[in-house]
């Protein structure tokens, strides 16, 4: 909480009073008590407070005492001391000798000084039992800050009905009553109810990308992930979502859609606005999109670089299949044989590939060596029998 925020609320509620009690003051008592209200007026602070500490004990009637009190609590704020501040306060309001209307005035000043203390039960007390004095008086604000206290005790129960009253007695609330007001409902597991506040609060502030983010993962947490993608793409396409994390979202919401062009034109985008980093991680989900989409010479390419980024006989086998679909057929060799080269496992499946890929290029003795080392494998022994045959059919 901002301490001078509640500094400047609190200090507006206690004017000086001792020149408006003439009439309930005895003459000396009134003598004293104005001569330490001109010190509080020409900003005599410490003068004004050793004054009222000498006088304390003089002043001749309870009333007074209670002005006294007051005056030393006014003193304490504006040195910032808010906790002496808050005894003495204390002190005036527990006298109950005041007007009615400065009691009330110290009760909620108490209130508020006493969230301002950390002393939130006391704080919630206070400003309930004032509100109940004063329903016409009560400001968003003052909810807003019962609100607050609840939530400090963890009593999400109770934070809702009066951060929901501050935020409808103002056209346009503080971005911080809509976000009290979601977290208690997220707390309370009300999921549905913290969407809606959060539409509200992004109807009013749309251009904050953190809004939008906490909206998507409302989405995902109640798993309506076709509303999740909506929002984050329009996040996106209002360059509000343009951070890493985001753009990888969005790619991941567009595959699980079966979008893969799009994902992968998101990250595309991102690499080549230097917003989504080329490392191994990225490049995988760009490789990923592209291969569903169909794209197979754009996932040739992507794999190509994870590869020389990283390299794996296993993103080597990966651009070998791809060549073969698009009948790049001596590429295809030359990726394999190094696939070969390197790799430790999938000996007779490569082997395999190799022959498929030295049939098409008619280099028949070199298939039927790839085949014959293949055909050591049971497990795919069928499949070398059967590219065994047709080769033998080919090559008479």
């Amino acid at each position: 909480m901002n301490r001078m925020s509640y500094f400047f609320m609190v200090i507006t509620l206690l004017l000086p009073m001792t020149t408006h009690a003439a009439n309930q003051l005895s003459k000396p008592d009134y003598q004293l008590l104005n001569k330490a209200a001109n010190f509080i007026e020409s900003e005599q602070y410490s003068v004004a407070y050793q004054y009222l500490v000498k006088i304390k004990d003089t002043v001749s009637s309870d009333y007074a005492r209670a002005l006294v009190a007051h005056n030393l609590g006014q003193v304490e704020l504006q040195r910032e001391n808010y906790g002496k501040a808050l005894g003495h306060l204390n002190d005036a309001y527990q006298r109950d000798v005041l007007s009615k209307k400065q009691q009330s005035n110290l009760l909620r000043t108490i209130a508020q000084l006493s969230c301002l203390e950390v002393k939130w039960q006391t704080c919630i007390d206070h400003l309930n039992l004032w509100m109940k004095e004063e329903p016409t008086k009560i400001k968003g604000s003052d909810n807003f800050l019962l609100a607050q206290a609840y939530s400090q005790l963890e009593n999400w129960q109770a934070v809702n009905a009066p951060v929901q009253a501050a935020i409808n007695s103002i056209e346009v609330a503080p971005q911080s009553w809509y976000q009290l007001n979601i977290v208690a409902h997220i707390q309370l597991k009300q999921w549905q109810a913290a969407i809606g506040q959060q539409k509200v609060m992004i109807s009013h502030y749309g251009d904050n990308p953190e809004f939008w983010r906490q909206l998507v993962f409302l989405h995902i947490q109640v798993k309506d992930n076709k509303a999740a993608l909506a929002d984050q793409r329009i996040g996106f396409e209002n360059k509000l979502l343009r951070e890493e994390n985001d753009y990888l979202l969005l790619a991941q919401m567009l595959l699980q859609a079966e979008i893969p062009f799009y994902a992968g034109e998101v990250i595309q985008q991102g690499l080549d606005r230097g917003e989504v980093l080329r490392n191994k991680k990225n490049l995988t989900v760009l490789s990923h999109s592209w291969i569903q989409a169909g794209e197979n010479q754009r996932a040739v390419q992507v794999l190509t670089k994870i590869n020389q980024l990283d390299f794996s006989p296993k993103i080597l086998i990966q651009i070998a299949q791809i060549q073969i679909q698009l009948q790049y057929w001596s590429a295809a060799k030359e990726t394999l044989l190094t696939a070969i080269e390197n790799s430790q496992g999938e000996q007779a499946r490569l082997q395999l590939l190799l022959a498929i890929v030295h049939i098409k290029l008619k280099n028949y003795p070199e298939s039927r060596q790839s085949l014959a080392i293949a055909a050591n494998d049971q497990q795919i022994k069928g499949n070398v029998d059967s590219w065994m045959t047709y080769l033998e059919q080919i090559s008479l």
